[in-house]
């Protein structure tokens, strides 16, 4: 388990101060790699790719007949996304929120262009430091396509979706672009349940050593995990009301069919928060014990010091008495009252012993 540390993790989003709305500004991590764009377009009877695609002309490799999704991975190149936006009509403020990273989940619908917006945020554990981390991801759904903004340019989240569509039978291809969506919901919600059932592995492990021998590093852990799981809320949180709002959405952007499913999803994002919240109990529980054990150990400590001072304060007594500096004491005289000494005090110490083991002090 990774040591407790300090994350380059917002605490709230972030944006340009001073600058108008709707000003085009990449907020993120830094990323060194191209930005790519590619172009499915399928029916039920074929899917069709087309990487690297031109995006000065995307609605020219469009098929009629065909649903289309444009898939962008590297949302770091400002001109590809303006490009994108210009070509579909994006409204300048989602435009914005596809380039701020830090954005919150969130759900907006645009009457106007007939357009249905979606943040979301995509966990998984990185495998080199073994932390939670959060892709940020911007879906589109418009008439007759589907847009995706991927914050890295190496992950591929939706890559189970082009499984799914690559299936002799698949209901992705049988079904409309709101179906799709609904896939790229139920991939991220996949991606919680994951992340959560590796947390779970590191509870158990973390309470079998607690159990075992509770160490100071268990604490720190233990407050690690505690974060992580607060992380993950907020990341899966906002989900629960944007599946709640497409299920309640009246405009027929989403289907009767498709809203099944959503519901499916919402009792998944139900399900894993709920599982978050159990882990916090665990965690506060597991602390609660790691305190008690370390106050077990504490008393266990000061009991047998406590015997040990009981033995020795009637042998220091007598120490002490005869050490003291006057002539007229009478048992200085004795030939052998030094070795009378030494033996009353180690019969003493015997015998204190004996009483402490039989009280079961020690």
């Amino acid at each position: 388990m990774s040591k407790l540390k300090s994350k380059n993790r917002p605490k709230f989003p972030k944006h340009e101060v001073f600058s108008s709305a709707g000003t085009n500004h990449y907020i993120g991590k830094e990323i060194l790699g191209k930005s790519e764009v590619r172009l499915l377009e399928y029916n039920e009877e074929a899917v069709l790719i087309t990487e690297n695609i031109d995006v000065d002309r995307i609605k020219s490799y469009f098929t009629e007949g065909k649903n289309h999704w444009v898939d962008m991975e590297g949302i770091h190149n400002i001109q590809v996304v303006d490009k994108i936006g210009q070509t579909f009509s994006l409204h300048p403020l989602i435009i914005e929120d596809i380039l701020n990273t830090t954005q919150k989940p969130k759900l907006d619908f645009f009457e106007k262009q007939n357009l249905l917006f979606l943040i979301l945020k995509v966990p998984r554990k990185n495998e080199q430091s073994q932390d939670i981390e959060t892709e940020h991801v911007a879906i589109i759904l418009g008439d007759g396509f589907i847009l995706t903004f991927q914050e890295l340019d190496n992950t591929n989240v939706f890559s189970p979706i082009l499984e799914r569509l690559n299936r002799a039978y698949s209901k992705t291809k049988k079904n409309k672009l709101d179906y799709l969506l609904y896939s790229f919901i139920d991939i991220v919600v996949d991606n919680f349940y994951l992340v959560l059932a590796n947390t779970e592995e590191q509870i158990e492990h973390l309470g079998d050593q607690i159990l075992l021998n509770a160490q100071s590093i268990h604490q720190n852990q233990l407050f690690y995990l505690k974060r992580e799981i607060s992380y993950l809320k907020k990341a899966l949180y906002p989900l629960r009301e944007i599946v709640n709002q497409l299920i309640r959405d009246e405009n027929n952007r989403i289907t009767p069919e498709t809203k099944v499913y959503l519901r499916d999803v919402h009792d998944h994002v139900i399900e894993n928060l709920d599982t978050i919240e159990t882990f916090r109990d665990e965690i506060e529980n597991l602390l609660s014990n790691y305190h008690s054990q370390l106050s077990n150990r504490m008393n266990s400590v000061m009991k047998t010091l406590t015997v040990f001072t009981a033995i020795f304060m009637p042998l220091t007594f007598i120490a002490g008495l005869y050490g003291m500096n006057f002539r007229n004491m009478p048992e200085l005289q004795m030939q052998n009252g030094y070795f009378f000494t030494l033996g009353a005090m180690f019969l003493i110490a015997i015998a204190l012993w004996i009483y402490f083991q039989w009280k079961k002090y020690i």
